[in-house]
């Protein structure tokens, strides 16, 4: 699949380079999200878990580096090969770094995930498989490494990885679908408890549900898409221009998922308000969603 041809007279350099710089300047802007949303996050929650600051401050350190890979990648594809595109045929060094970095991103976003799966449901089945399924996209993804870097050939190295590339692509979306399932049905289930003020906390669940659907849709819609493209289109490397946006579209959900707190903050305090300042059936609600209302406990 995917065959540029097996001669330099026959390779067409805009089909790898045209998607990739789209999908590179694209993943910059998101980039720019993820480093705004991640000021709101260390501005506003202060009291957060260490562990939870350390997994967001991970998150954003590698997508820093992997926005300097696309850069680099981008000024080799642009610049450095100018008037000799027959140089495109093995991807550039930085292209392979952003590989495992973009591995990595995933499965700590989807290990946090399935923590917090298991801590809206405690049930220890759904967040070990979906942390199974993701160890199995990361080995998948550190199997193609040493051919990645050592490739002489972009096409040739994708028709021989074909196998570990797609499992990859497919696991993580997989993960992503079970996590958001799974985090739905439990939400679902807590709206029929009888608790407090009925009108509000149902309320707040639904907005909980919604929530939780976008941010698990955006993540596993852009790997269904990646590997649906990388299976189907042939000719060319679309699919590689959209999984260069594909980390940056995780960790903005991350921070989302987070910094959503301010609303739900602001909806806890008008609900105190209203009830003269109990709030017992909320906080019971909260515990049971995971205590997200309350930055002192790891959300």
């Amino acid at each position: 699949m995917n065959s540029l041809g097996s001669s330099t007279k026959n390779f067409d350099a805009r089909l790898v380079i045209g998607p990739i710089q789209v999908g590179g300047l694209l993943s910059a802007a998101l980039f720019g999200c993820l480093s705004c949303q991640s000021y709101v996050y260390f501005a506003r929650f202060t009291n957060d878990h260490l562990i939870l600051k350390i997994t967001v401050s991970a998150v954003i350190l590698i997508q820093l580096v992997h926005f300097v890979c696309i850069i680099s990648t981008l000024w080799t594809m642009t610049v450095s090969t100018y008037g000799d595109p027959s140089q495109l045929r093995v991807l550039p060094l930085a292209a392979d770094l952003a590989i495992p970095l973009s591995a990595f991103t995933a499965f700590i976003v989807q290990s946090f995930y399935a923590f917090r799966l298991w801590k809206l449901t405690r049930n220890v089945f759904l967040p070990i498989l979906c942390e199974i399924i993701s160890v199995i996209a990361q080995i998948s993804t550190l199997i193609i490494l040493p051919n990645a870097f050592s490739m002489a050939d972009l096409t040739t190295f994708e028709n021989n990885r074909v196998l570990p590339i797609a499992l990859s692509l497919i696991a993580r979306a997989v993960c992503d679908v079970i996590t958001t399932a799974g985090m739905v049905w439990s939400l679902k289930r807590n709206r029929g408890f009888d608790i407090g003020d009925m009108t509000t906390t149902t309320t707040m669940i639904d907005r909980l549900i919604y929530w939780t659907v976008e941010t698990g849709l955006a993540t596993s819609l852009m790997a269904v898409i990646v590997a649906v493209l990388f299976l189907v289109l042939e000719q060319n490397f679309v699919w590689f221009g959209v999984w260069l946006m594909w980390p940056n579209v995780v960790g903005n959900s991350l921070l989302a998922s987070l910094n959503r707190r301010l609303l739900l903050r602001e909806t806890r305090g008008a609900s105190v308000q209203s009830c003269g300042g109990g709030g017992g059936g909320l906080n019971a609600i909260t515990f049971r969603a995971g205590s997200i209302f309350n930055h002192k406990q790891t959300y």
